[in-house]
């Protein structure tokens, strides 16, 4: 693939990651926050290593909001909603100015939550709008190659947030049947062994046992991005 197709493809393929993961994060933050007001603290730096990330707060509470709507916090969901616009816009003329002005709401509504007096209540609100991002790109991006590459980097993105949270792991099996069809209508190049290992492990995926070999293979499935 020439430069030009190559960038395309990897904001494609990040737009789709970026997006599945504030949706998750979103989720997850949901039931963190009932929790921690039924129960008391959250294993906030448990969770962090889990995703392998920095943690910069002292206390659950710190970290909740820090993890929602700290802009300078690279990890934060708003952070990762801002990067999904930023590739968004670039794609406005593949995934349409309608699909686009929806991550712009959700982005407006993000930002606003984080100084609003009920802010968990707002981001159902941004989950609406990203799920209407979702319906409405799939159904403005007539070239099927590129509607797809955004599908794998949602299914990625899916796999590998269930496989280090141990969340949803249920579904894991039917997630990698919809990886592996969607594979087979993206043009971006594919690491035949991992694809091989990932494939041997989908009807059992058992993240318990396979974690690390998971999430080598499916974080490095791709070779171009």
């Amino acid at each position: 693939m020439d430069s030009e197709i190559l960038s395309k493809t990897n904001r494609l393929y990040w737009l789709g990651r970026y997006v599945e993961r504030t949706l998750i994060s979103i989720d997850i933050m949901q039931v963190v926050y009932d929790r921690a007001i039924d129960q008391g603290d959250f294993d906030f730096r448990t969770f962090c290593n889990n995703l392998e990330i920095d943690c910069p707060y002292n206390s659950s509470d710190e970290f909740i909001l820090g993890f929602l709507f700290d802009e300078d916090y690279q990890y934060s969901v708003i952070s990762t909603l801002n990067a999904a616009y930023d590739n968004a816009i670039v794609l406005r003329e593949v995934i349409s100015s309608a699909a686009l002005s929806y991550i712009q709401m959700a982005v407006n509504v993000m930002q606003s939550a984080a100084s609003g007096v009920a802010p968990m209540l707002e981001l159902q609100t941004v989950t609406d709008l990203l799920y209407a991002f979702r319906g409405c790109s799939d159904d403005s991006i007539l070239d099927t190659s590129s509607r797809y590459t955004v599908k794998c980097g949602s299914s990625v993105e899916r796999i590998d947030m269930y496989v280090r949270l141990k969340y949803h792991t249920e579904t894991l099996d039917s997630e990698f049947e919809r990886l592996q069809t969607r594979l087979q209508k993206t043009p971006m190049r594919r690491d035949g062994k991992k694809l091989m290992v990932l494939l041997g492990l989908a009807p059992n995926p058992d993240p318990a046992n396979n974690r690390e070999l998971l999430l080598e293979c499916v974080e490095g499935l791709f070779l171009d991005v």
